[in-house]
C-alpha cells in the first residue's frame, strides 16, 4: 500500500498548549505509517529539537500553494482561538480529518469574531447552526456567566459540515456530534500515553524532590493550566483536611494559572502559604517529569467541554495513583483503575477521605497504580492509536464533507423538538399547536438564509 503523504496542522510547543504536546507525541508514530508535515501558525519557532529534526514545518500561509501535493489532511482542533483560529479558518478551505479535542468552540469563534473587529462573523456561525441571533450572548460568555450558553451552542457545526470525517477520544464527544449532526462521519480514537519527545531515560526523582523542598513528605499533585474549572478550591479544601492529620503532606500544582484567577489568594485564604507549591508553566518534558515526585495526583474538571483531560492518562500510565472526576468524558476509566469523585454536593467530602485511605494505606496507591497502569497499556497504546488514525483517514478518502443540506434539515428536526420540549416545560399543552409552529417556521426560514 502506497504510503500518504499528510498535511497536519497542529500547534507545537513552545506555545503554552497540551495540544502542541498532544500532537507531538503522536505525529512520531503517525510518521511509522505516512510521510507528515506539519502546518503552524505564523508569529513562533518550534522548540523541540526532535520535533524540528525529523518533520518539515510550514507556515500556513504558504500552504495554499503546495496543497495539492498532500493526499490528506489533519487538523488538531480545540476550544481556543489563539491556537486554533488559523485552522478553524484553514479547513473550510480545505476539508481534512479534524481531531476535535473539545465538544464546544463557542469561545473561540467569539474570540475569531469579537476578539479581531468581526462581530458578523460570530452572529452568521449562529444563524448557520441554530437559526438564532443571540446578541446577548457573547457578553454572558466572555463575563464567565455564559456556561449554559456555550453547553446550548457549542458552535461546532461549521467544522463538522466542512470536515471529511472527525475523530474523537470518548463516546459523549461522539454522541453529541451525533446528535446535532447525525450525518458527521466520527469515530471514536482513545488519548495515546506516551512521553515527550526527548524525556530522558532516568529521571532524578531525589533532585527533583529538593528543588521544590519536598524531602520527606507525602506529595499530592496537579498538573496542567490551572482554572477554577479543575476544581481547585475543592481541591485545597480536601488537601487543608489532609494536612489537619498528616503535617507532612505538601501539594504541588505543575503548572500556571490564569491572571483573572487569584490562586494566590485561594491558597493564602486556606492558611496553606506553606503547604502549597505552584511550579509555573513548565515545558512538556519538565513537566511530565514532575509526576514522578507526586504520591497521589489528582485531575478534576467540572464543568468539562467534552474532550477528555490527557493529564491522567499521563498520570496513571507513569504509575501514579490518580482522583479524577466521574464525569461522561472519562466514562471510558474504570474505577480501580483510578478513583472516580463525582462532582456532586459531597465532592469536597469525598475527596477528603480518599486521600486520607490512600495517604494512610500505602498498599491501596500500590495497587492503584498498577491498575492504571496497566489499564493505560492495554487501551491508550500510542502504535496502536496511531494505526487507527491511519486507518480512518484512509477511508475519508476520495469522499466529500457531509451534505449540508442535509445537515440543515437535521438540525431543524432537533430544534423543533428542542422547542417543544421547553414549551411542554413552560405549560404549554401539545395541542397548543398554534403556539409552536410559528416558532418552528421562524427557524426554519432562518436556516433557509
Amino acid at each position: 500500500m502506497d504510503s500518504l503523504r499528510i498535511a497536519f496542522f497542529t500547534p507545537l510547543s513552545p506555545l503554552k498548549t497540551a495540544i502542541a504536546d498532544h500532537s507531538e507525541g503522536l505525529v512520531r508514530h503517525l510518521a511509522d505509517f505516512a510521510d507528515i508535515d506539519l502546518i503552524i501558525d505564523t508569529g513562533y519557532e518550534p522548540s523541540n529539537p526532535e520535533i524540528i529534526s525529523c518533520f518539515d514545518i510550514l507556515d500556513y500561509r504558504d500552504f495554499p500553494a503546495c496543497a495539492h501535493q498532500y493526499d490528506a489532511i489533519l487538523y488538531a482542533m480545540g476550544d481556543n482561538a489563539s491556537f486554533h483560529g488559523y485552522i478553524y479558518e484553514m479547513l473550510q478551505r480545505y476539508p481534512g480529518v479534524v481531531i476535535l479535542h473539545d465538544t464546544t468552540l463557542h469561545r473561540t469563534l467569539i474570540n475569531l469574531s469579537f476578539g479581531q473587529g468581526r462581530p458578523e462573523l460570530y452572529f452568521r456561525e449562529m444563524r448557520y447552526a441554530y437559526g438564532v441571533t443571540g446578541s446577548d450572548i457573547p457578553q454572558q460568555v466572555l463575563s464567565g456567566y455564559g456556561q449554559e450558553y456555550v453547553t446550548r451552542y457549542p458552535l461546532f457545526e461549521r467544522v463538522v459540515d466542512s470536515s471529511l470525517g472527525l475523530v474523537v477520544h470518548n463516546s459523549y464527544a461522539r454522541q453529541q456530534i451525533l446528535r446535532r449532526c447525525p450525518d458527521a462521519r466520527v469515530t471514536q480514537i482513545n488519548q495515546h500515553f506516551f512521553l515527550p519527545p526527548g524525556f530522558p531515560d532516568q529521571t532524578d526523582v531525589a533532585s527533583l524532590r529538593a528543588q521544590w523542598g519536598l524531602e520527606g513528605r507525602f506529595v499530592v499533585g496537579s498538573f496542567g493550566i490551572l482554572v477554577p474549572d479543575k476544581r481547585l478550591n475543592v481541591c485545597l479544601r480536601a488537601f487543608a483536611r489532609l494536612w489537619e492529620r498528616h503535617p507532612e503532606a505538601i501539594y504541588l500544582l505543575v503548572g500556571n494559572h490564569p491572571p483573572e484567577f487569584d490562586l494566590p489568594g485561594l491558597i493564602h485564604g486556606l492558611g496553606l502559604d506553606g503547604d502549597v507549591v505552584v511550579t509555573g508553566w513548565l515545558d512538556p518534558v519538565r513537566f511530565t517529569q514532575n509526576m514522578y515526585l507526586a504520591d497521589v495526583g489528582i485531575h478534576l474538571r467540572y464543568p468539562h467541554i467534552g474532550g477528555t483531560p490527557f493529564t491522567p492518562i499521563r498520570l496513571m500510565g507513569m504509575g501514579v495513583p490518580t482522583i479524577v472526576s466521574d464525569i461522561s468524558p472519562l466514562s471510558g476509566l474504570p474505577q480501580g483503575a483510578c478513583a472516580k469523585i463525582a462532582p456532586d454536593q459531597c465532592e469536597e467530602e469525598t475527596l477528603s477521605k480518599t486521600l486520607m485511605c490512600l495517604a494512610d494505606r500505602e498498599n491501596l496507591r500500590q495497587q492503584l497504580s498498577k491498575n492504571g497502569a496497566r489499564w493505560i497499556r492495554r487501551h491508550h497504546n500510542v502504535s496502536a492509536v496511531a494505526a487507527q488514525y491511519i486507518d480512518f483517514i484512509r477511508a475519508t478518502l476520495g469522499k466529500p464533507p457531509p451534505g449540508r443540506d442535509r445537515q440543515a434539515q437535521h438540525r431543524l428536526t432537533y430544534l423543533v423538538q428542542e422547542t417543544a420540549a421547553m414549551a411542554r416545560a413552560m405549560g404549554i399543552r401539545d395541542e397548543d399547536d398554534d403556539l409552536l409552529q410559528p416558532l418552528a417556521q421562524a427557524i426554519a426560514q432562518q436556516l433557509a438564509r
